[in-house]
C-alpha cells in the first residue's frame, strides 16, 4: 500500500487545507463558473432583493466550507497520534469532510429558496455535484504534493550524518554518527539509543522524550516502527512475523524491534 504522508496531519499542512479548499472553490466559481454551479448560486431569487444574488451566495458557501474545514482540519491536527497511518481511511476522511460541507451548503441554498424545488436532498445532491466537484482537485493535488515532499529515503550505513541528542533541558549529552545507531527504544521517561562501536553494541540512556527526538530522526532518515520504537533501516535486514501475528524487524542483533500496524506500511514502503 501507498505510504501515508505524516505531513499531512500536522499544523502547517492542515492551515493550508483550510486556506486552498474555501480559496479553490471560490476561484472557480467566480473565474470558471459550471453552467450547474451557476444555477445553484442563483437559488433565493424568487424571495430576496439582494442586489447580485449570485456573488452573495458564493460568498456565503465560501464561509460554511471555510468553517467546517477548518473544524475538520483542527480536529485532524489535534488527534494526529491516534490517526491511522493509512491512506484509505485518510480519503474517507477527505470525503466525509466534504459531504459535509455540501450537507451545509446545500441547508442554506435551500433555505435561501424555501424549500423550493425538491427540498433539501435535492440541493444537497446538487451541492455534491457542483460544489463537491470543484473541491476534489485541491484534494488531490495536496495529497499528491505531500506524498511527494515525504518520499520515505533510508539512509545510506556510509552516511557520516552526525545527531546530537540532547536532554529535556536541552543540555547536549550524546554526539554520534547516524549510520552507527541500530534503533532508539523509549523507557518511561528516557530514551535509549543502540548504537554501534568498533562493531560493538552499545547503549546511551538519556532523559527525554521519543516525541521530542523525532524530528531529529526523521531527518537522519529512521523510522517509527512502534510508540518506544525507532529504528535505523540502513540495518535492518528483514520484516519478520512472528507466532502470533505480531511483525518485526530484524538488525541482525539481539532480538527483533516490533513493528505495529499503524506504522508498518510505512517501514515497509522504505524498505
Amino acid at each position: 500500500m501507498t505510504s501515508f504522508p505524516k505531513a499531512i496531519t500536522r499544523l502547517p499542512a492542515s492551515l493550508i487545507h483550510i486556506l486552498a479548499l474555501p480559496v479553490s472553490f471560490m476561484a472557480a466559481a467566480l473565474m470558471y463558473e459550471p453552467k450547474a454551479l451557476g444555477v445553484l448560486m442563483g437559488s433565493g431569487s424568487a424571495f430576496t432583493q439582494i442586489d447580485n444574488l449570485h456573488s452573495f451566495n458564493i460568498v456565503i458557501c465560501f464561509a460554511i466550507i471555510l468553517v467546517v474545514v477548518a473544524i475538520f482540519r483542527m480536529t485532524l491536527w489535534l488527534t494526529r497520534k491516534h490517526f491511522p497511518a493509512d491512506l484509505w481511511r485518510y480519503s474517507f476522511f477527505c470525503i466525509s469532510e466534504m459531504l459535509v460541507c455540501c450537507a451545509f451548503t446545500g441547508m442554506y441554498l435551500v433555505l435561501m429558496d424555501h424549500g423550493a424545488a425538491g427540498g433539501y436532498f435535492n440541493y444537497f445532491g446538487r451541492s455534491v455535484s457542483s460544489i463537491g466537484s470543484l473541491m476534489i482537485m485541491p484534494y488531490i493535488i495536496l495529497t499528491l504534493l505531500y506524498m511527494a515532499i515525504e518520499k520515505p529515503q533510508a539512509i545510506s550505513p556510509d552516511s557520516d550524518i552526525r545527531l546530537k541528542f540532547y536532554d529535556g533541558r536541552h543540555q547536549l549529552k550524546f554526539i554520534t554518527e547516524a549510520s552507527s545507531v541500530l534503533y532508539i527504544e523509549s523507557n518511561e521517561n528516557y530514551i535509549i539509543i543502540h548504537y554501534l562501536e568498533n562493531g560493538v553494541e552499545k547503549k546511551m540512556q538519556i532523559r527525554n522524550s521519543m516525541k521530542n527526538i523525532e524530528p531529529l530522526c526523521e531527518q537522519a532518515g529512521f523510522a517509527r516502527t512502534h510508540r518506544c520504537f525507532i529504528v535505523n533501516p540502513a540495518h535492518v535486514k528483514l520484516i519478520r512475523r512472528e507466532q502470533g501475528g505480531m511483525n518485526t524487524a530484524d538488525l541482525g542483533i539481539g532480538e527483533g524491534i516490533p513493528i505495529s500496524k499503524k506504522y508498518y506500511d510505512s517501514i515497509a514502503a522504505i524498505l
